[in-house]
């Protein structure tokens, strides 16, 4: 009996984990939606960040926007979704800016021969009333 109960675990652990790798394979990509690609490189270069650590990024990150007026919050975090893995969302509320209200960052990372990569970095902006969209979104404000 035991034997068998191990047989049918099994089973459901396999079929469980068949679901779950394509359903993580999705979700990046629809982390991604209403994003707008930048460029990787001259993100870093006009920030100019030459660490390639997360959470190292994400104190440049904060230490860069630290003298900005007109915000009125602003908020960093780094996840590790695998040991693989890493994401950063960076969202600056209060710009002061005539039609940009906020904006969020989102760079992802992979390790890739021990070294931690930038693999994807987006854009999202919220517009100032009557200035453009009012949901997170890419896009330009008027």
């Amino acid at each position: 009996m035991n034997n068998s109960i191990v047989k049918r675990s099994l089973f459901f652990l396999a079929v469980f984990t068949c679901i779950q790798i394509p359903i993580a394979a999705m979700g990046q990509p629809a982390a991604r939606s209403n994003y707008e690609a930048i460029n990787a490189k001259q993100f870093l270069a006009s920030r100019k960040i030459t660490v390639s650590k997360p959470k190292d990024i994400a104190a440049k990150l904060f230490i860069f926007g630290e003298e900005s007026e007109g915000r009125k919050s602003e908020q960093i975090s780094v996840e590790y979704p695998t040991r693989e893995t890493a994401v950063i969302v960076h969202t600056v509320i209060g710009l002061a800016d005539d039609s940009l209200g906020a904006m969020r960052d989102r760079i992802e990372f992979s390790i890739r021969q021990n070294k931690w990569e930038i693999v994807w970095l987006g854009r999202q902006s919220k517009c100032k009333p009557n200035r453009g969209h009012q949901d997170w979104a890419s896009g330009l404000c008027s």
